[in-house]
């Protein structure tokens, strides 16, 4: 398990966008970190442009990731890595392959602490299939990694509760924050996700607001609002009965669809108006980062 009183060595296995900055993250926290990728060459590319994207938002200088690059290795095969005490998992959701990755690491490192970063699927099951129920937990970071600072920290049913505390403490070391949660289908923030995308489905394919509508609402209003008080808090500046007659009148009719067909209908396809979302939705997570950090609340 994860020794308190050193930085562990990290492996990321799986270098796509997601699993570069995850080792980026942990490299800019000191770590020695590897990332495993079937082309070292991109993997390397993929690392330096997550920290090229750190240092234009000013959340770390040049000196600090420059001594992060210097501590990441990339390596072609898992055979490769010498020693690890976390390994993190970021491979497609597919509960095979990501059983087949996280069973060669349990048996290579039969020491370390095995997260996979499945956002859907079960850490129960994947902690069962691979022989190590309790070195398996999940780490479900939220896109893009490097400024959102919340993740779920997923206990499966046998996880140990030494592996979660060290990882935890690794998390916040980092400056995340980690939220534990229990392991059920999607957890917490995709259920969130995944029911209010229903409810804006049925109400476009109802023709009651545009796309564009149900996203303005969402950013400037519900957004807004939840920045600063969650559900349940909003419920009780509003009142619990007053949400409870609401609530009454529209649960019964609120859309019950099993499959989300079609969405690509309703989402922008101009790269250009995506890279303007992309560059707007970065520079406003980098900029409550900044706020955080000013704040101390961060």
């Amino acid at each position: 398990m994860l020794a308190p009183d050193r930085l562990p060595h990290v492996v990321v296995v799986g270098a796509g966008l997601m699993g570069a900055q995850i080792g980026c993250e942990y490299a800019l926290g000191g770590h020695p970190v590897v990332l495993v990728g079937r082309r070292p060459e991109s993997a390397r590319k993929r690392a330096e442009q997550a920290l090229a994207t750190v240092e234009r938002y000013g959340l770390h200088g040049a000196e600090e990731i420059g001594s992060a690059l210097s501590r990441i290795t990339v390596v072609g095969s898992l055979e490769e890595v010498d020693s690890a005490d976390l390994i993190v998992e970021s491979v497609p959701e597919d509960f095979e392959l990501k059983a087949e990755v996280l069973g060669r690491a349990a048996a290579a490192f039969p020491n370390g602490v095995v997260a996979t970063n499945t956002s859907s699927l079960s850490v129960t099951a994947l902690g069962e299939a691979i022989g190590a129920p309790e070195r398996t937990l999940g780490t479900h970071y939220w896109n893009p990694p490097l400024l959102m600072p919340l993740v779920e920290l997923v206990a499966g049913d046998a996880t140990a509760a030494e592996a979660l505390d060290g990882v935890e403490g690794a998390l916040r070391a980092l400056g995340k924050r980690p939220v534990r949660v229990h392991d059920v289908p999607g957890f917490v923030w995709n259920r969130l996700q995944l029911a209010l995308l229903r409810e804006a489905v049925w109400v476009v394919e109802h023709g009651v607001a545009t796309p564009e509508a149900v996203d303005e609402i969402v950013r400037s209003g519900l957004a807004r609002r939840w920045r600063s008080t969650g559900p349940f808090e909003t419920v009780g500046l509003g009142g619990a009965a007053t949400f409870g007659r609401v609530a009454a009148n529209l649960f019964p009719v609120l859309s019950g669809a099993q499959r989300a067909g079609g969405l690509a209908r309703w989402t922008p396809k101009e790269p250009g108006a995506l890279a303007a979302a992309k560059a707007r939705r970065d520079a406003a997570l980098a900029g409550e980062i900044h706020r955080e950090r000013r704040e101390g609340t961060a």
